[in-house]
């Protein structure tokens, strides 16, 4: 199965007194652990609202994607995500369900995966490191496949550089150590993002990105592919998000369709 495509989810920059403030809320980026304050509420030396009704910040998101062409079979894929923002660390837990309409025959193909990821930001002038190590559980039908196919282990870095207004580059990589199964030995593999991302309005974030993931089977050519990501702010707590992304390898899906939908607690 191939790699989810990367999302990447940016923020901007705007110079306010010598110093970069993307929310204008008097915490110089560099330290600001909640970059996207509203500017009308009072925030305390770490840039978080200070009436917070718990520390950190706890963000809910499902999505739904459709990877289609001309030949080959549909498939979805609904993915349910969870991140815990602590000050500087990340903890999230995802689980993606697949389904394949096999046109071909009555065996249509599922699969449920479930991720574990814990990361570390860094913050520096201009810039966001968020390094993060991870492992993902096949549990499609858990009692039969429990003990056919081992766990993968992953590790990522993921940099963001603030610069002008409203402007941002991305760049994100990982490698994982694929689990094998007494069928298959899967191939370790890397995976690679680079990007470019606008502000078009404080509610709305567009960007456009390259996207580059090895094959873990053996002797299969890899994904490649453009994607364009769209974010929109809904109110303080909800947000939505479209992708679009175009393979251009010849062996995946041409086309993949993901619309999600989000709400952010703290």
């Amino acid at each position: 199965m191939l790699q989810r495509l990367i999302k990447l989810f940016l923020t901007t920059s705007v110079i306010l007194f010598g110093y970069p403030d993307s929310d204008l809320d008097g915490v110089d980026d560099n330290i600001d652990l909640c970059p996207n304050t509203p500017f009308d509420e009072l925030v305390d030396k770490k840039g978080c609202a200070s009436d917070k009704l718990f520390p950190g910040k706890l963000t809910l998101q499902i999505g739904n994607d459709i990877s289609f062409n001309q030949v080959d079979d549909t498939t979805n894929n609904i993915t349910i995500y969870a991140n815990y923002m602590l000050e500087k660390w990340n903890f999230s837990i995802a689980n993606s369900s697949y389904y394949i309409n096999n046109l071909s025959n009555d065996n249509d193909i599922t699969g449920n995966n479930l991720y574990l990821t814990t990361g570390y930001t860094f913050l520096q002038e201009n810039m966001r490191t968020l390094v993060s190590v991870g492992t993902k559980f096949d549990i499609s039908d858990w009692e039969k496949r429990k003990q056919e196919r081992n766990n993968d282990y992953y590790a990522s870095l993921n940099v963001e550089y603030l610069f002008q207004q409203k402007h941002n580059l991305s760049f994100y990589y990982s490698y994982t150590i694929s689990g094998d199964s007494h069928v298959i030995n899967y191939e370790n593999f890397h995976s690679l993002s680079a990007g470019y991302g606008y502000s078009v309005t404080d509610k709305w974030y567009t960007s456009l990105s390259y996207n580059f993931t090895q094959n873990s089977y053996p002797n299969t050519n890899d994904y490649q592919a453009i994607s364009w990501y769209n974010t929109y702010r809904v109110n303080k707590y909800f947000y939505t998000s479209l992708n679009y992304a175009h393979a251009l390898d010849d062996i995946s899906y041409s086309h993949i369709v993901t619309f999600s939908i989000g709400v952010d607690f703290d």
